[in-house]
C-alpha cells in the first residue's frame, strides 16, 4: 500500500491511496457537548466524567461543534447570536465567523478536498434560511445550496463516497416533518427519506464500522419529537434498525439530539434531557451519564494524538518532530479516499468531522425565542 505524509500543524498524519473510513477520528480523546440554555460547551470524559465548561461574550444558543482539521480549533454555531464562535485547543476565543445572510446557524461541518487541510471547506447549515453555505478557512462565502423541501437544515455528514446527508427538521417530501436530504459529491440533490414514527429529525451521523469505503455505509438519525427514537438507514433510505425509548436501558423518556462516533466504533447521542448514552457499535447500550444542567443540544469528539506513553495529545501540544515519534502505524484522523480516477491525483479526502448539530424542538429557551 502506497503511504503519504503530510505535515498537519505540527503532526505528522500517514495517508493511504486507499484509505479506510473507519472513524471521523481514529482515535479520540474528550467529548465536547453543547448546553444550550446556559451558552456554555461542556467538556466530558469519554465514561461521562464533567471536566470543564467554557463560553465567551456573546455566544448564545450554541448548537453545532466542529473540530477544524487544519489546526485543531474548535468552531460552535451560535443559533441565537447568528455567529460561528472559534476557540482553540485550550478553549481560548479567537473570532467570529459571520455573514449578513446567517438566520439562526446550527450545524457545523468541514471537508477537506486535497491533502492540505488549510483547503478545508465549511458547511454551515443556515437553518431559517433553509440552506447549506460553504464558506473557506477564511471565512469567505465560496457557495449555498438547498433543494425542495429542504426545511430547517441541521446536522449534515460526508459520506465515504463524498455524498452529504442533511437533517432536514421540518420539510421532506414525504409528509410530516422530517427527513433526511441526500445530494451527490457535486452537491446536486438526490432524494430524500424518512420512516413512520420520526417527527423533527435532529441529526445524522455516518457509520464508520464497515471498514471498507467500497461498502455501503449506514447512517443513524435521530427524532427528538414522534417517537422520540433513533434510527439507522442504509444511503438509499431503506430503514435498518430502529431504537426506541422502551428498547433502550430501563425504557425511560429519551429525547434525542446530536450523535458523536468515538475511536473505538461506540456512538453516543445526546437528550435534550441533559444526558448522554452510549450504544457499541453494534447499537447496543452500554450507559448513559448526566451532563448537568443547561439543555444538551449536540456533541463532537476531540480528534487527538495518542503519545508514547498513551496520553491524548492536542495538535499544538507537539512539534513535528516529537510528532512522528509518537505516531501509531495508522492515521491519526481518519480520511475517506474516492479512488475512483484510479489514480493518487484523484485522491479525494473527506475530514468527517461532522458535530451532528440538533435540531430543535418545543421549548421556551428564552422569553425572546419561543422554539418550536
Amino acid at each position: 500500500m502506497n503511504i503519504y505524509r503530510t505535515l498537519f500543524v505540527g503532526i505528522l498524519f500517514v495517508l493511504s491511496s486507499n484509505a479506510s473510513a473507519l472513524l471521523p477520528f481514529e482515535k479520540t480523546g474528550n467529548l465536547y457537548v453543547s448546553m444550550w440554555d446556559t451558552d456554555e460547551i461542556a467538556v466530558f470524559t469519554p465514561d461521562g466524567t464533567p471536566l470543564e465548561r467554557f463560553t465567551t461574550l456573546g455566544l448564545d444558543g450554541p448548537r453545532g461543534i466542529a473540530f477544524n482539521p487544519a489546526n485543531g480549533e474548535i468552531w460552535i454555531a451560535g443559533e441565537f447570536s447568528n455567529a460561528i464562535y472559534i476557540f482553540n485547543h485550550e478553549h481560548q476565543f479567537l473570532r467570529t465567523l459571520e455573514h449578513d445572510d446567517f438566520d439562526e446557524p446550527v450545524g457545523v461541518t468541514f471537508k477537506t478536498v486535497d491533502a492540505d487541510a488549510s483547503d478545508s471547506l465549511v458547511y454551515i447549515s443556515n437553518s431559517n434560511g433553509n440552506e447549506i453555505m460553504v464558506f473557506d478557512q477564511s471565512g469567505v462565502l465560496q457557495r449555498r445550496f438547498t433543494a425542495p423541501g429542504l426545511v430547517d437544515p441541521n446536522c449534515s455528514a460526508f459520506m465515504a463516497d463524498g455524498s452529504l446527508m442533511v437533517a432536514n427538521r421540518l420539510g421532506g417530501s414525504h409528509g410530516g416533518f422530517g427527513a433526511t436530504n441526500k445530494f451527490d459529491n457535486e452537491e446536486r440533490f438526490l432524494f430524500d427519506f424518512t420512516t413512520p414514527g420520526i417527527t423533527s429529525q435532529m441529526a445524522v451521523a455516518r457509520d464508520p464500522n464497515t471498514g471498507n469505503i467500497d461498502e455501503d455505509d449506514t447512517l443513524w438519525v435521530t427524532s427528538g419529537g414522534g417517537d422520540t427514537g433513533i434510527y439507522e438507514f442504509d444511503q438509499n433510505g431503506n430503514l435498518l434498525t430502529t431504537l426506541l425509548p422502551a428498547d433502550i436501558d430501563d425504557g425511560r423518556r429519551i429525547i434525542p439530539q446530536g450523535i458523536a462516533f468515538d475511536g473505538d466504533g461506540n456512538f453516543y447521542v445526546v437528550s435534550f434531557l441533559n444526558e448522554v448514552l452510549k450504544f457499541d457499535s453494534l447499537g447496543n447500550f452500554v450507559q448513559r451519564f448526566p451532563t448537568g444542567d443547561g439543555t444538551s443540544r449536540s456533541m463532537a469528539f476531540q480528534g487527538c494524538q495518542i503519545g508514547v506513553d498513551g496520553v491524548c495529545l492536542s495538535p499544538s501540544n507537539i512539534s513535528g518532530v516529537e510528532a512522528e515519534s509518537a505516531l501509531s502505524t495508522d492515521s491519526d484522523l481518519v480520511l475517506a479516499s474516492n479512488n475512483s480516477g484510479g489514480g493518487s491525483s484523484d485522491l479525494l479526502l473527506f475530514f468527517l468531522l461532522s458535530s451532528c448539530i440538533v435540531g430543535r424542538i418545543s421549548v421556551m429557551k428564552k422569553p425572546e425565542h419561543n422554539r418550536l
